[in-house]
């Protein structure tokens, strides 16, 4: 996924490209949206952009790190969801695959990034086990938590994110974006 790929979200698009180029990223990222608005798609963007080996206005899309994570095999793009029949994001998974992992180093890349599906299904349990991750993490780590629902988090994890709201993309632009792929 490239940000190009991505309609409207213009103002998130700019900010995320804007803190790669500069450096200046956070450690961690709530991007809160409806279903259906993009969030999953900007945080795929975000990190194959972030582990880009030549990086410009987007991801390159042809070196070997945007090929692994085109194809959702990048070691270091990690997928964190609630287990299967479960209704909620419990602490064994999120201890499993974050808080343990975490000290890991990056395999190939300069940075490990976490995508979080469905964070507001966290318990409080599985929040308070993120939150020292969250509050002191490894500068290699980036954690992305993607929620329909960003007032379901504790203020504490709130508090230490930078909140990324999704906006709705008008049918204008959806229909605009269809003419111009069958072209």
């Amino acid at each position: 996924m490239s940000f190009s790929e991505i309609i409207g979200q213009e103002d998130a698009k700019n900010l995320l490209k804007n803190a790669i180029k500069t450096g200046n990223h956070s450690h961690a990222y709530i991007f809160s949206g409806e279903k259906g608005s993009g969030k999953m798609m900007l945080a795929e963007a975000f990190a194959t952009m972030m582990q880009c080996e030549n990086p410009g206005d987007d991801a390159c899309r042809e070196c070997h790190s945007c090929k692994q994570a085109l194809s959702h095999n990048n070691p270091d793009i990690i997928y964190v969801r609630r287990e299967e029949g479960k209704s909620n994001l419990g602490v064994d998974v999120v201890r499993e695959q974050i808080v343990n992992d975490v000290g890991i180093k990056p395999y190939s890349n300069k940075y490990k990034i976490y995508i979080v599906e469905e964070a507001e299904r966290m318990n409080p349990q599985a929040q308070n086990a993120i939150l020292k991750t969250i509050e002191e993490p490894p500068e290699y780590a980036i954690i992305i938590l993607l929620t329909a629902n960003h007032n379901a988090f504790l203020q504490t994890i709130l508090s230490r994110c930078v909140l990324i709201q999704m906006k709705s993309i008008d049918t204008e632009s959806i229909k605009r974006f269809c003419r111009q792929s069958t072209k």
